[in-house]
């Protein structure tokens, strides 16, 4: 038997935010019990570290929100500094793309510390979009499992630029 134990902590109408979304990304990924989801052999195979790394599934952006300088600015006050020092460095490589092992390397973090600190952008989109009349807006960075790096969102990156963050 599997035992999880979560910590959600913050004020109340975020720490309902964050059930409503583990609810709901619940509800996308149950299966009948005793199986598993489709091609998902692999799954035991998978390390811990891996399995932290891989993104949640994602409602698509039905609002057609894109990023721009104005809800950079509110996101970007609710991140943690690793979390910014990470958006900031891939906005300034190539594509917007940036291998996981050059990323670790350059901030000075496991892959463990690099994953936790990108956390706080799922909180930091959750307070954007109650605050921003539930704008629906994709995740900023996102990481890449086949060719294992993070990728910025182009308009995001732009916008960074845009009020001089990058």
């Amino acid at each position: 038997m599997t035992k999880v134990t979560v910590t959600i902590e913050g004020n109340i109408e975020e720490v309902i935010a964050t059930l409503q979304n583990m609810a709901r990304i619940s509800s996308l990924t149950e299966t009948a019990p005793g199986t598993r989801p489709p091609n998902d052999a692999s799954a035991d195979a998978q390390s811990t570290d891996e399995a932290e790394e891989s993104p949640l599934p994602t409602q698509p952006n039905r609002s057609g929100a894109v990023w721009n300088s104005s809800y950079v600015h509110t996101f970007w006050r609710h991140l943690s500094d690793t979390a910014r020092q990470a958006m900031i460095r891939v906005s300034r490589s190539p594509s917007h793309t940036q291998k996981r092992a050059q990323l670790m390397h350059t901030l000075q973090l496991s892959q463990r510390e690099l994953s936790g600190s990108l956390s706080s952008q799922g909180h930091s989109l959750n307070r954007l979009k109650r605050r921003r009349g539930d704008v629906d807006l994709p995740r900023p960075l996102t990481y890449d499992k086949v060719n294992d790096a993070y990728i910025l969102d182009t308009n995001f990156a732009e916008a960074l630029q845009e009020i001089g963050l990058n």
